[in-house]
This record gives structure tokens, C-alpha cells and sequence, in this order.
């Protein structure tokens, strides 16, 4: 509780110039931290879903109810699969420039860690989104945000304390 009230005293008492040069530092509080973390989440969370809605659109269609549960469940992992490989290379990058220190482990050494952690919650998601789909018919759009959600906390985490620096 009082991380959270030292936090919005911060902001509170200070303006938007020192607020985004505190938030621009890394050696910030962890609210702060995980603030970035979120907003880099929400950029490569955007990316990787409007690659998936294109390739559900145009490429394998998962969006259409008309279309067998099943089917839709295929189309989904494998858009989620492609989707997946562009949003991680996105959340690298801006994770390694904003949010954490690298150099924990050498740049291609964390690069795989950090795509292996990204893998695991995502292979969790992508079994558990079209389970959804096809167990209990809910939509794919609900299954695909039960997917992104679930990722979250387990990637923040893993990141902040196997693959960058504290």
C-alpha cells in the first residue's frame, strides 16, 4: 500500500516533464516499471492482434460463427502462431530499450530466454483459446482476450527476474 500511495504522491506533486523522465529512467520504482511494461505490453498486444485479425479476416478465417467451431479453433491457433512471432520480436525490443536493464546474459542468450518464457505462456493461451472455443462455444473474440490476459503477469515477472537485470 504504500508503493501505491508513494506513487500517486509522485505523480500528483510533479509535472509531466519530471514524471516522463522518471519514467524514462530504468533504475525506477517497480510500479513505475511495470507502468512501461504495461504500456510496451499494450503496443505489442495491438500489433500482434492486428496481424491476427488480418490473417482471421483474409488468411485462415477464425471470426465467421458460421464456420465450424472447429475449424475456427485451427484458424485461431494458427493466426495466434504467426501473430505471436511478430509481437514477441515487438515486446523485445521496446522490453530491452525502456522497461528493463539488459545484460543479465549476453543479447542472443537473453533473446531466448526471453522468447522461451514469451513461448510457454503463449502455448498455455493457445491451447487454452480454442479449448474454449470448442468445449464451450464462447466467442473467439472472448477466447483471444482470455489469451493475452493470461500471458501478462507470468511474462512480467519471468522477464523482470530471469532474463534482464533488476
Amino acid at each position: 500500500m504504500i508503493s501505491l500511495t508513494e506513487t500517486r504522491r509522485f505523480f500528483q506533486e510533479n509535472d509531466w516533464r519530471t514524471i516522463l523522465e522518471r519514467m524514462n529512467r530504468r533504475d525506477t520504482h517497480p510500479l513505475i516499471q511495470f507502468m512501461k511494461y504495461v504500456i510496451c505490453g499494450f503496443g505489442a498486444f495491438f500489433f500482434s492482434q492486428i496481424i491476427w485479425l488480418a490473417l482471421s479476416l483474409w488468411v485462415w478465417k477464425a471470426i465467421d460463427n458460421s464456420i465450424p467451431q472447429d475449424v475456427r479453433a485451427l484458424h485461431s491457433a494458427y493466426n495466434n502462431t504467426i501473430a505471436f512471432f511478430f509481437g514477441n520480436l515487438f515486446a523485445y525490443y521496446t522490453n530491452s530499450k525502456w522497461v528493463f536493464t539488459p545484460g543479465r546474459h549476453g543479447k542472443v542468450a537473453e533473446f531466448l530466454l526471453f522468447t522461451t518464457i514469451s513461448s510457454i505462456s503463449f502455448f498455455v493461451g493457445l491451447l487454452a483459446g480454442p479449448y474454449l472455443i470448442h468445449v464451450y462455444g464462447i466467442s473467439t473474440l472472448l477466447a483471444q482476450l482470455f489469451n493475452q490476459v493470461s500471458s501478462v503477469m507470468v511474462n512480467f515477472i519471468c522477464r523482470k527476474f530471469f532474463v534482464f537485470k533488476n
